[in-house]
């Protein structure tokens, strides 16, 4: 990955839209960026918009709240001359802090902020920071009317502003999920084509799927964290049924009908209740912004729930579609354990549900107590969920970057911990140079795709010398499931290696992309 200097940082924000595009940068160490992009602005008050665009990763958030003299730079710009430089304070201390003493510090730069468009985001960082110094002012607080038509929308982002963060604001009650006490509809989300293998976990823990699609399907029950001792899901969602006109209003009664009387059965404690609405699907002409803000005017109107989009406990749910969408909840009430150990990931980490999938659709040609290595190892995701699958006598992953094995390695840690599975060795290395001391059992790789990682031509040549060395690497018989984008150049090495057998191949779907999973054996 790529570490920028101070000076390289400056010249990129002084391009148009420099702060985006670095912040969007997946070449870029954002992690060596945010801390060079901290010491500038504890220095000059410089890349405070950068800054504010890496925060919304929280495990940058937590980096950023070590640094002792960052805060102290953050008050100082809330007073700064620069309107949008107070704006951005003002967003990174409402992400930041909570203490009341900067709570009476937005109040009071609040109270003779002469700029419109620095109110809003002194108003949700007064939210975020909370404490009854907060609460006093936010309900207080009214906005300015718009002296005239050019103040309009500074007016409008001002209200939207005070009511979102009066919503973080208040007191409210943590809810404890109980149980279920009926059997409920609840889809699960699988990775493309692989929902075979997802019915095939749920059969083995009594559990019958039914409307399998591509990428969901369908089980009815009422031991609801039961669910997660299945891994090839991503998530869980409560069916509310579907309308036939998408409206606020038609969304609205679904919720009405369902969420109310569940919530009331499921959890401890009472009202409020904390939610977000997330809009997916296709729809082209479709505002989302003001569908989302209609539909929770309605519901916030009962009482019984506050929408809370940073401290939600519940997720309303709208898939649209050419006509209509189905409405879900998502709870978060419940700790979702499958997946702790991934403690770092890498931009082209493999998602460990899919990690899961795969190795399940190549499970009969697996075996029990086999020595297993990863050539390009990454993160761990899917020698991790190698070793949860089955016991494994040794689990050995290989990389070429150092980044890519002390992630593997902390990864590994957590799930020898958390899981008691084989504890996982890794090794910094070009897999091409890379001398096994006897055969292994599998092989199991993500392979790059030419797209985040390396391009066509490094493929090239590493897919080549894999396919090469397998019949070194693996015992006779031993088995290679490979996972990758570049399949017709795979299929070509595979039809020209005499000693490699096709077994298997199937196609899934991965952020847009459309790999596929092949499962080799040697003659």
């Amino acid at each position: 990955m790529k570490k920028l200097t101070k000076e390289e940082i400056i010249t990129e924000l002084e391009k148009p839209n420099g702060s985006a595009t670095l912040a969007a940068d997946e070449r870029v160490d954002k992690n060596a960026l945010l801390k060079e992009a901290a010491e500038l602005y504890i220095d000059d008050g410089l890349a405070g918009a950068l800054i504010v665009r890496l925060v919304k990763s929280k495990a940058l958030l937590v980096k950023l709240s070590e640094n002792a003299g960052f805060l102290a730079a953050v008050r100082r710009e809330i007073e700064a001359d620069s309107p949008k430089k107070r704006r951005n304070a003002a967003k990174l201390l409402g992400a930041i802090s909570r203490s009341e003493e900067d709570a009476k510090l937005l109040a009071a730069r609040l109270e003779t902020e002469d700029t419109r468009f620095v109110r809003p985001s002194l108003l949700l960082a007064l939210g975020s920071v909370g404490g009854d110094a907060a609460e006093a002012v936010l309900s207080a607080y009214t906005p300015a009317p718009p002296a005239d038509d050019t103040e309009n929308k500074h007016y409008e982002d001002e209200v939207e502003a005070l009511k979102l963060a009066r919503a973080s604001c208040v007191k409210r009650e943590k809810h404890a999920f109980t149980e279920l006490k009926s059997e409920y509809e609840i889809e699960l989300a699988a990775p493309d084509r692989l929902t075979g293998q997802l019915a095939k976990e749920l059969d083995e823990n009594g559990l019958s799927a039914y409307d399998i699609k591509r990428s969901s399907l369908k089980v009815r029950t009422k031991d609801y964290t039961g669910l997660f001792s299945a891994r090839c899901f991503s998530e869980a969602l409560f069916v509310m049924g579907g309308v036939e006109t998408l409206s606020p209003e038609a969304v609205y009664e679904r919720f009405a009908a369902f969420v109310p009387a569940f919530m009331r059965e499921t959890h401890s404690g009472g009202a409020p209740y904390r939610y977000r609405i997330e809009v997916r699907g296709e729809n082209a002409d479709f505002d989302i912004t003001a569908f989302k803000k209609s539909l929770r005017d309605l519901i916030d109107a009962g009482g019984e729930f506050v929408n809370a989009p940073g401290d939600y406990e519940a997720e309303l749910r709208v898939e649209t579609a050419p006509r209509g969408a189905r409405v879900y909840l998502k709870l978060f009430t419940v700790r979702d354990e499958r997946f702790l150990y991934r403690r770092q990931s890498l931009p082209a980490s493999m998602n460990p549900s899919t990690a899961a999938a795969v190795l399940r659709f190549a499970e009969e040609w697996l075996t029990v107590n086999a020595r297993v290595i990863d050539p390009c190892c990454g993160s761990g995701t899917l020698l991790i969920e190698r070793g949860l699958l089955s016991p494994c006598d040794s689990l050995t992953g290989v990389d070429i970057a150092h980044r890519a094995v002390d992630a593997a390695r902390i990864n590994a840690d957590a799930a020898a911990v958390l899981y008691g599975i084989k504890q996982a060795k890794f090794i910094v290395n070009d897999i091409l140079r890379f001398e096994a001391k006897r055969p292994y059992d599998e092989l199991i790789c993500n392979l790059p795709f030419g797209n985040r990682v390396g391009d066509h031509s490094s493929c090239e040549r590493l897919y080549k010398g894999l396919i090469d060395k397998l019949p070194s690497m693996l015992k006779k018989g031993g088995v290679a499931i490979l996972y990758t984008m570049e399949f017709t150049l795979l299929k070509n090495l595979i039809r020209e290696n005499g000693r490699i057998e096709l077994l298997s191949q199937g196609r899934t779907e991965a952020g847009g992309l459309t790999p596929m999973i092949f499962i080799l054996k040697v003659k």
